[in-house]
């Protein structure tokens, strides 16, 4: 990896870790220079980065200073990686994140029942079989799990929709691993998934939509619930 990129990387640790809170001023280029042990150029150059993804603000005449996350670049997927590894955001970042998976989802659900085609029902059937077979392996069945609704969004027939969970690909499969982690959760979870397949291949948008709201409610309950045996959520 580049040296500017990790940087990055350790810049963006500081500062979920709390080192550098919103509104503070980064060490100036000399400092960060010498306690990075490198280059200015490769400091400039990672500040940039970090520029580029809502991270920092360059004030001339004043320094580099620490934005909010909420004008960080919220699908970034290092940024996303960061912050679901903070004992302090993992929590939140699953519940919205599910939050938006539901708003997007349910929709999803209503087109793929419209515009299903014969190779989309057998690619659901397909994982669905999968995440029934690898029931007993928690992480085999969460990725099972996240393959049922990609080949969801491809009989959405959607390009758009597809491409905006592309960047939290990775971090929804650790929240499914959470979310999973219960032998009763898994069977729940085949079992909506199975109403979907069916309103889908049915083609009943109304039946679709309703079994996909209930899967994501019942999602929200099993984040809950995880949350609350650990303490916090552990989605790195």
């Amino acid at each position: 990896m580049p040296l500017a990129d990790q940087l990055v990387g350790h810049l963006v640790d500081a500062i979920v870790r709390g080192d550098h809170p919103p509104g503070s001023r980064l060490p100036p280029e000399d400092k960060l220079s010498e306690l990075a042990a490198v280059s200015r150029l490769t400091v400039r150059e990672a500040i940039k980065v970090l520029q580029l993804k809502g991270v920092v603000r360059v004030e001339q005449g004043r320094g580099t200073f620490v934005n909010p996350v909420s004008l960080w670049a919220p699908l970034d997927p290092a940024l996303l990686a960061a912050r679901a590894a903070n004992a302090r955001e993992a929590d939140e970042l699953a519940v919205k994140l599910t939050e938006a998976r539901r708003l997007v989802e349910v929709g999803v659900a209503e087109l793929a029942a419209e515009r299903r085609s014969p190779e989309d029902l057998l690619s659901l059937e397909r994982t669905l079989a999968d995440m029934r077979a690898r029931i007993e392996d928690v992480e085999a069945f969460s990725e099972a799990d996240i393959a049922f609704h990609a080949a969801l969004m491809t009989a959405a027939d959607n390009p758009f929709v597809a491409a905006l969970f592309e960047p939290v690909a990775a971090l929804l499969l650790r929240i499914r691993r959470e979310t999973s982690r219960s032998p009763v959760a898994r069977r729940k979870a085949i079992a909506w998934h199975t109403r979907i397949l069916e309103a889908v291949r049915a083609g009943s948008r109304i039946d679709a939509r309703a079994a996909m709201e209930g899967h994501m409610d019942d999602t929200f309950t099993n984040l809950a619930d995880a949350a609350r045996l650990d303490g916090r959520l552990r989605i790195r």
